[in-house]
């Protein structure tokens, strides 16, 4: 089969770090709630999980921290070639994270060939954090269904769909997709589910699954 479509997720994979939002909260000084709040909410209720963070540990907050942050991370080794030779390839190229659309922005004007980026969209007003958010995932699982909204955006079979994760939501994208690629991962559960493992941090070693 030909692969039409490509869909990285952000954070630990394209980025070194592995969650964004765990910097920003050591970076605002809320790590120890912000832990509370997501071992109690991230798998039963992302609405009230972000309610709870962003619309009260974080609001008011100066969003200089958050901006320093996105400017600041560094990309996984090898990935402006790898993206180059994807893009060379005619695969289309999305991004889909519960990462920041800020910093899925910077990639896709840094990096060559991402046509789009779907990402969780903190609101900054007068350079502080407003409390409000636009959020694209109603539930952990629902990233398996944008994928699916892309595939059809692009008329495109969403078994000729590739994706590359690493954490354990990446998980319901993968039963969507044709082909799977579990990428340096600490999730027993997500490589069970891969088709492909890459256990270094070099986004290049991705290569040799696609073409």
């Amino acid at each position: 089969m030909r692969f039409k479509l490509i869909v990285f997720d952000m954070d630990g994979v394209i980025f070194e770090h592995n969650n964004f939002w765990m910097q920003l909260h050591e970076a605002l000084g809320t790590l120890h709630p912000g832990l509370e709040l997501t071992e109690k909410y991230l798998k039963t209720d992302l609405k009230k999980l972000a309610d709870e963070v962003i619309g009260k540990l974080w609001k008011g907050k100066p969003a200089e921290p958050f901006f320093n942050l996105i400017k600041n991370a560094k990309y996984n080794p090898g990935a402006e070639e790898t993206f180059k030779k994807i893009s060379k390839l005619g695969i289309k190229i999305c991004i889909l994270t519960g990462g920041p659309i800020h910093l899925a922005k910077r990639a896709q004007e840094e990096l060559k060939g991402i046509e789009k980026v779907h990402g969780n969209e903190l609101i900054i007003k007068d350079n502080k954090i407003t409390g409000e958010y636009n959020w694209i995932y109603e539930d952990i699982d629902h990233k398996g269904e944008i994928l699916k909204d892309i595939c059809k955006e692009y008329n495109i079979d969403p078994l000729e769909a590739i994706v590359v994760g690493d954490n354990d939501e990446d998980a319901f994208k993968f039963r969507v997709a044709g082909r799977s690629i579990a990428f340096n991962s600490k999730s027993k559960e997500l490589k069970k589910a891969a088709d492909f493992i890459v256990e270094s941090n070099d986004l290049r070693e991705v290569l040799k699954f696609i073409e």
